[in-house]
């Protein structure tokens, strides 16, 4: 997974990632490249929580926990969605699925700003 986030200054990202559950209730795990755990994001209906070493953080919302974490709310739910060859759009976003079936995804985040490039990478 890697995001790239248009802010002052510019931001980037680049993660492994395992993604388990469902948009109601899952998991997020986001990992070095030698597979160990960098931040570990947990939801249901009710809450979520995210672990990042020690530290450790609730909240009601899982946008402000993805926050938190990249710097940018990013759309889990929809992210479902994607993998299942689904172009859900979240309100800001635009999805190109059209090189899934080579285990890519590209989504930008057009608003609000700062703007957002998220691209996913499959291993199979």
């Amino acid at each position: 997974m890697g995001l790239q986030i248009q802010s002052q200054p510019a931001q980037n990202l680049s993660a492994a990632f395992e993604l388990q559950g469902s948009a109601e209730r899952g998991e997020l795990l986001l990992l070095s490249p030698i597979g160990s755990t960098l931040a570990q994001l947990n939801w249901t209906p009710q809450s979520a929580e995210l672990k990042q070493g020690e530290r450790q953080w609730s909240s009601t919302r899982l946008d402000e926990l993805t926050t938190l974490l990249t710097g940018t709310a990013l759309p889990v739910p929809a992210l479902f969605d994607w993998l299942a060859g689904k172009s859900t759009t979240p309100a800001g976003w635009r999805v190109d699925l059209s090189q899934l079936a080579q285990g890519r995804i590209q989504a930008e985040r057009q608003s609000p700003a700062p703007q957002v490039l998220l691209k996913v990478v499959l291993e199979r």
